[in-house]
């Protein structure tokens, strides 16, 4: 297979697949609403999400190896999709809403990172720029996203609720077609070697100040939980669905809060520091979306997932000056396992919240818990250096 043929294929997956997401991305929450399921159920269903995607994560990076990357996006594909229709075809029922929730998980946890490899075993050897083919694609699957999150939610929705769910599915059933259809060009499978873990003897003292990160980054889940999945239930009023432009904002705001990072890092302040502003940030943004009026509050929606963007790559920086070792991969792996654990204890701490008193006072109270928890934890781990 030749490269060009082989870069093409790459992006005209990458395009399918991010066009099957983005047609329900802005929707699917109100159509559950609609048909419905509580906010304690929708955060069962999100809860559910995250626990199987973060078991299945790792298992799917060697099913790939084994198996070869575009079989492995087929069943993407295909298990995604299922859930998709699933949730769409039957109305609200908790059985439904479980498988929904396992197979769009096992579906997101496979194409993580499968078409990746993929195209990076097919190039490796030649003299392609691959930094440029993912700046390209990244591109490329941004602009489909902004223009199928429009159509999904301001067009198919508005006509019925059903319907991007299930053009997304079809979408990503055809996505998964084309890439079976690829499957004799895909990379020869690994022999997979087994896996040893080692146990160092007061593992827990030596590796005490990034354990102190790992700890530090976990508050941050209460105060952007409600936010990052509640905000078409928020934004959204009368029977009008606008949720489309909004998404287009919101993909618009996280990549400039990316690329201020760039700036902001240039601040003569220690990283821990830059991480507490970004904090505070984050909770008066929430603070002040819940008091405004609607417009106004969409304006710092936006700056909220700005700062959000800003702050995740403030994490992963923050995160690997603090690996010291040659473990950083499974380093990674246990802070998004933690993060994956607590985001399900937020969700259903802000589901019950949101039953009962509002969205607002649910992302209120999970700001507010976040940043107590947040400058507890840096008090108390400055108190400890002092007394050492």
């Amino acid at each position: 297979m030749q490269n060009k043929y082989a870069i093409l294929s790459y992006q005209g997956l990458s395009g399918l697949y991010a066009l099957g997401l983005s047609l329900w991305i802005g929707t699917i929450y109100l159509y559950m609403q609609q048909v419905g399921y509580s906010y304690g159920q929708i955060n069962l269903f999100l809860a559910l999400f995250w626990l199987v995607t973060c078991v299945a994560e790792i298992p799917s990076g060697f099913l790939a190896d084994k198996f070869g990357a575009l079989k492995m996006t087929f069943w993407s594909a295909l298990f995604r999709g299922s859930g998709l229709l699933l949730l769409a075809i039957f109305d609200k029922h908790l059985v439904v809403l479980i498988l929904s929730a396992i197979l769009t998980a096992l579906g997101d946890s496979l194409y993580s990172g499968t078409l990746t490899s993929w195209i990076v075993e097919r190039t490796k050897n030649s003299e392609l720029d691959q930094g440029k083919l993912f700046s390209h694609n990244y591109m490329l699957v941004s602009l489909v996203s902004f223009v199928g999150g429009y159509l999904g939610a301001d067009q198919l929705g508005n006509i019925e609720l059903r319907l991007p769910l299930i053009s997304g599915a079809v979408i990503l059933y055809i996505a998964g077609l084309v890439s079976l259809s690829l499957v004799r060009f895909d990379t020869a499978p690994k022999p997979l070697e087994p896996l040893h873990f080692t146990f160092e003897h007061q593992i827990w003292q030596k590796k005490r100040p990034l354990l102190e990160t790992l700890i530090l980054f976990l508050p941050l889940t209460f105060i952007t939980v409600g936010p990052y999945n509640q905000w078409q239930l928020y934004f959204q009023r009368g029977p009008e669905i606008k949720t489309g432009l909004i998404l287009v904002g919101i993909n618009l705001a996280g990549m400039l809060g990316a690329f201020a990072f760039n700036w902001v890092a240039k601040l003569p302040w220690k990283t821990e520091q830059l991480f507490l502003a970004h904090v505070v940030a984050l909770c008066f943004s929430i603070w002040l979306l819940i008091y405004s009026s609607y417009y106004l509050a969409l304006v710092f929606m936006w700056l909220h997932v700005a700062l959000c963007a800003s702050t995740e790559v403030l994490q992963t920086k923050l995160l690997h000056e603090k690996i010291t070792d040659d473990l950083r991969t499974t380093w990674v792996s246990v802070n998004n396992t933690l993060e994956a654990l607590v985001t399900t204890v937020a969700l259903a701490l802000n589901g019950f919240l949101a039953d009962h008193y509002g969205l607002a006072l649910a992302w209120g109270v999970g700001a507010l818990l976040g940043l107590v928890a947040t400058v507890g934890w840096l008090w108390r781990s400055k108190l400890k250096d002092r007394m050492i």
